[in-house]
């Protein structure tokens, strides 16, 4: 119950930090995805089914503020990469700092890949749109996420052994 609530909190800062920040820290048009990076999260950490329904809130959210022809489009690309994700973490695959960061950049591309189908790209259209929105938005979402994966990321208690001498 402790974790829901915490990742409740979590997905509320991430969508304040969506819908409020992301616009302030705009860089030539590249924005960062704080609810990608909350989606990658849950579903390494929890795996498919919180990893969907995190991803699914997510899309949600971005679907509110997308255009109302492509209503459900977010929702669906989130959910599939929340879905993805959340397999390595059933398949007990720890991931370190560095693969999780390359995973968060292959779930951005995924998403957009699948948004631009859902949406009705054509094929031409979809590599031009990787090359001038997806790259962007997907270099700026790793390096916050990096910093968001650090912090995030379980500490690992090392075991310290303490010898001691016999007869003492």
């Amino acid at each position: 119950m402790l974790k829901f609530l915490l990742y409740f909190i979590l997905f509320f800062i991430a969508a304040t930090l969506q819908t409020v920040l992301v616009p302030q820290i705009e860089i030539l048009g590249a924005q960062p995805s704080f609810l990608l990076i909350l989606t990658v999260i849950v579903a390494l950490r929890h795996g498919t089914l919180a990893g969907c329904i995190c991803g699914f809130m997510s899309g949600l959210l971005c679907d509110v503020y997308g255009p109302i022809e492509w209503l459900g489009a977010y929702s669906l690309s989130y959910c599939i990469v929340g879905f993805a994700l959340g397999q390595i973490e059933e398949s007990f695959i720890d991931l370190n700092l560095l693969p999780e960061i390359f995973v968060l950049a292959l779930a951005d591309f995924f998403k957009d890949i699948i948004y631009y189908f859902a949406i009705g790209k054509a094929g031409d259209d979809i590599l031009q749109a990787m090359i001038s929105l997806s790259a962007p938005n997907a270099i700026y979402t790793v390096c916050i996420g990096a910093v968001c994966f650090y912090l995030f990321s379980p500490k690992k208690k090392k075991k310290i052994e303490m010898y001691t001498q016999p007869g003492l």
